[in-house]
């Protein structure tokens, strides 16, 4: 009889502590394209507010020629239209 018990108390034990576990954060691992709002002012880059997404819902490519300003980053989506500054991305630049 005890070994039903403590093997119930067990199972009980597994059941409870598994479902209070904390899920990691979901990221998508895709990158999108985006374009910077404020172009040439470089004052804003560091701020996810100032980036829209390129036509296509981001896989339309970036146009930037030249290397002195950012133009737009390539980044995975924050979930709310803009990117995510957290992971890793790619600044793109122009003149």
């Amino acid at each position: 009889m005890k070994q039903y018990l403590l093997g119930a108390i067990a199972l009980v034990t597994a059941i409870t502590l598994n479902s209070f576990t904390v899920k990691p954060a979901n990221h998508p691992t895709a990158t999108k394209n985006y374009t910077y709002n404020a172009y040439p002012d470089d004052s804003h880059t560091s701020d996810p507010s100032f980036y829209t997404l390129t036509a296509n819902n981001g896989n339309d490519p970036l146009h930037c020629p030249g290397n002195t300003h950012t133009c737009g980053v390539v980044a995975q989506d924050d979930g709310t239209g803009h990117p995510d500054f957290t992971q890793t991305f790619t600044i793109e630049h122009r003149n």
